[in-house]
Order: C-alpha cells, then sequence, then structure tokens
C-alpha cells in the first residue's frame, strides 16, 4: 500500500492556494469606479486591524478577521481556510514590519500585484518615527499601535484603502475616519493624565515580551522583558537571572503576563524576584468584542482599541501607583 505523506500535501496545498491568491483568484478586482452591490469584503488579520476597519467601514464593510482574540501573530500560520479567504476579499489589510512573520513574504507579494488591493497598515509611517532597538536586529519594532500618535496615521491609510475599493462611500469612510482619530487622541490625553499618578521612578513596565517599546515612549516609561520582540523567541537563563536582579535593584512593585504569551516564564520571574501579579496586559491581540469592564456607567469594550488602551493603562496604573 503506497503512503501518502500528509504533511508535504498539506504544505504543497496551501502553496497552490498562495499563489492563486496572489495572482487574484481568477476574479479580479472592482475599481473605486465601479458600483458596487452588496458590502465590501475585507480580510484582515490581526484584532487590531480588525477593529479598526470595522470602526472606519461601519456597515458598509464585511470584516474577516484571520485572528482571534489571544492569537499570537508572531507565531500564526495560516490555514487553508484563512487563504481561500483572502482569495475572495476585495481587500486585505496587515500590519507589517514582520509582525506576521510567517505571512510576511506572501503579503509583501499579494501587495505587490496589482490584482489585489492588499494594505500594510504601517505602510506609510515615516521611518523616522518607528523604532529600531539593537535587539531587534536591523528590523523595526511593529507595534505601533502602542502610540495612539502612530495608529491614527495607520487610520489614514485604512480610509485610502477603503475608498480606493468602494469611491462611492470615500466620503463616508473619510469622516468616519476623522472622528475615530479624533477619539484616539482623546484617548491618548486620559492616558497621559492616568499616567501621571505613578511615580517617575515607578515607571518600569516588565512584561513577558518586547512589545511595549512605544508605550514607553508615549508615556514616559522604561520597558523590559523576558523575551524579544516575537515570542518564539526563548528566555536564556542568564536573561531569567538579569531580569530578577533588575527587578530587586530597582524596587520594581508588580510585574505583568500578556494575554497572548504563555504566563509561564513571567509567572516564575514573579516568584523568583518577590514581586506582586500586577495584572494581564493585551499587547499582540486585543479582549473579546462585547466583553465589558470598568466601573458602572464608565464601562469600556476590551474588543475596541479604546478599549484596550483603557485597560492597559488603568491595569498598569493601578499596580505601580
Amino acid at each position: 500500500m503506497k503512503k501518502i505523506n500528509w504533511v508535504g500535501a498539506a504544505f504543497l496545498g496551501l502553496a497552490v492556494l498562495w499563489t492563486a491568491c496572489s495572482q487574484g483568484g481568477g476574479s479580479g478586482q472592482p475599481s473605486g469606479g465601479e458600483t458596487r452591490t452588496g458590502k465590501l469584503k475585507v480580510v484582515t488579520t490581526t484584532t487590531m486591524i480588525t477593529d479598526l476597519v470595522k470602526q472606519v467601514g461601519g456597515d458598509l464593510v464585511e470584516v474577516e478577521g484571520l485572528m482571534e482574540p489571544g492569537v499570537d501573530p508572531h507565531q500564526y500560520d495560516p490555514t487553508a481556510g484563512a487563504v481561500t479567504k483572502m482569495r475572495a476579499a476585495d481587500l486585505i489589510f496587515y500590519n507589517g514590519l514582520m509582525l506576521e512573520g510567517k505571512m510576511d513574504d506572501r503579503l509583501v507579494e499579494m501587495a505587490r500585484d496589482k490584482t489585489k488591493l492588499v494594505y500594510a497598515i504601517t505602510e506609510k509611517i515615516d521611518r523616522k518615527k518607528l523604532l529600531e532597538p539593537e535587539e531587534f536586529e536591523g528590523h523595526y519594532d511593529p507595534h505601533v499601535w502602542f502610540d495612539p500618535t502612530l495608529w491614527v496615521l495607520c487610520v489614514d491609510l485604512v480610509v485610502e484603502g477603503l475608498g480606493a475599493a468602494d469611491a462611492a462611500n470615500k466620503a463616508k469612510y473619510e469622516a468616519n475616519g476623522e472622528a475615530l482619530k479624533e477619539e484616539i487622541l482623546e484617548i491618548h490625553e486620559w492616558a497621559k493624565s492616568r499616567v501621571a499618578q505613578v511615580p517617575e521612578g515607578s515607571r518600569v513596565l516588565v512584561t513577558s515580551h518586547d512589545a511595549f517599546n512605544y508605550f514607553a515612549g508615549a508615556y514616559d516609561f522604561e520597558v523590559v522583558a523576558l523575551l524579544g520582540i516575537s515570542t518564539e523567541d526563548e528566555a536564556s537563563a542568564a536573561n531569567v537571572t538579569r531580569l530578577v536582579d533588575l527587578i530587586k535593584s530597582k524596587n520594581i512593585k508588580a510585574i505583568f503576563s500578556e494575554t497572548s504569551v504563555s504566563s509561564k516564564g513571567i509567572d516564575q520571574i514573579r516568584k523568583d524576584a518577590g514581586v506582586e501579579n500586577g495584572g494581564e496586559l493585551f499587547s499582540d491581540a486585543m479582549g473579546k468584542p462585547g466583553e465589558m469592564e470598568g466601573p458602572e456607567g464608565a464601562q469600556y469594550d476590551v474588543g475596541t482599541y479604546q478599549g484596550m488602551i483603557k485597560h492597559n493603562i488603568n491595569t498598569v496604573v493601578e499596580a505601580l501607583k
């Protein structure tokens, strides 16, 4: 009986689907000037981008997010079903800057293909505003959503993309985008006022992986992480010892785990250093849409960008103030 290499066949099948996807699936895409029927079909990668497109597109778009809450984009491996969804989409939005590590090369190829509208939402951010820490080995830090002043620039790219695919509703996308940017910048001002409650000497954020550098720049924190930019990295014994010593020397009150990263390593650090569990932060994925937090009358949805920022700021401030 002939044995079938199912693993090899699966990879071959995905490669064929990727190729078909990058070739536009044979159906072509509507130009901005064509009359549309029905909602614009959009595929997104991360939960942050899914929320962003939903807020800009409103009821004019049908958004399919590939990654669910709690999913780590660094390690996400697209299924055949995910590739099929991308093939059927009118346009695709992804983060870029190598956040979607296992998809990045293919997404870049698709973005260059004129028959499929594919946008890296970080594409138009001035590279001088991007962080390039030494430990990232020549790569930009992709976690730009933690600086609201950069995230509003990503709103502009989404507005541009939706308008290009659906010119008849371009003005609506632009109006929604402007309203969203105003709201994001208001959240940023609120966050700065909350962070002011934390003494400057206590503004040290210890987390599972290196996702909060933009947060540090926006709110004047020092950040220290157990892992590097990618959660695929492994924490060395030397790094663990260094982190424990740092926590003790700086008399850090609490450290934080992340919803999309295993808490095993950071929990051990917490025990070894004898510090409190400051809580769980959203890093590479947001919360479940519709999940509410906060006091009665001032609740927020952690499945939205605004709610994610409020959750993280409130968690950090309450633990360190």
